[in-house]
């Protein structure tokens, strides 16, 4: 259960690992922008949605809402409101939490693909990366491919997919809009 936990966490928190090449892909949103996403894997689906709720000179605000299903339990996390400084170009490892948390990110390879999500097709550039992290004395890896696209609002992810100990989720874009 604790490693669902952990996949879990880091699921629903690596959407903002960015692969664009835009310093910070934050300071073209607009208040109302959001992007929805659903994840799948063995057991478990849910989805997550980020609107922005503000925006001001130099600081971006937005909400995430998140729901998520394993075996058949339901839950509804609480909404989390993000800030993010437009100042400064966007690090997404420490927006993440990951360099406290003592997660060890190593880049494994990157290409370019075409793919299909919420009804189109995106030109995207992917990533490959392996995580790994100290857990009550066990190491976990995590793989993680993840598709960007320029054209996807916020963080630019139109699929991520994660595996741990064979296990793999998928994150991918369902919508986006503007309201």
């Amino acid at each position: 259960m604790r490693l669902v936990t952990a996949v879990a966490l880091l699921v629903w928190f690596t959407p903002a690992i960015h692969g664009a090449d835009i310093k910070n892909p934050y300071r073209n949103a607009k208040v109302g922008d959001w992007v929805e996403y659903k994840m799948t894997g063995p057991n478990m689906e849910g989805s997550t949605k980020m609107t922005i709720v503000s925006k001001e000179e130099k600081e971006l605000t937005y909400q995430v809402e998140a729901s998520f299903s394993f075996m058949g339990n339901k839950t509804a996390a609480p909404v989390q409101t993000m800030k993010i400084d437009l100042t400064k170009d966007y690090d997404a490892i420490s927006a993440a939490n990951l360099k406290a948390t003592n997660v060890k990110i190593e880049k494994l390879e990157e290409g370019t693909e075409k793919i299909q999500a919420a009804g189109k097709e995106y030109d995207t550039k992917w990533t490959k990366l392996r995580a790994t992290t100290p857990v009550n004395g066990m190491t976990i890896l995590m793989d993680y491919k993840m598709w960007f696209s320029k054209d996807v609002p916020l963080s630019g992810l139109v699929r991520m997919d994660t595996t741990a100990s064979d296990m793999t989720t998928r994150v991918e874009l369902i919508g986006s809009g503007s309201k």
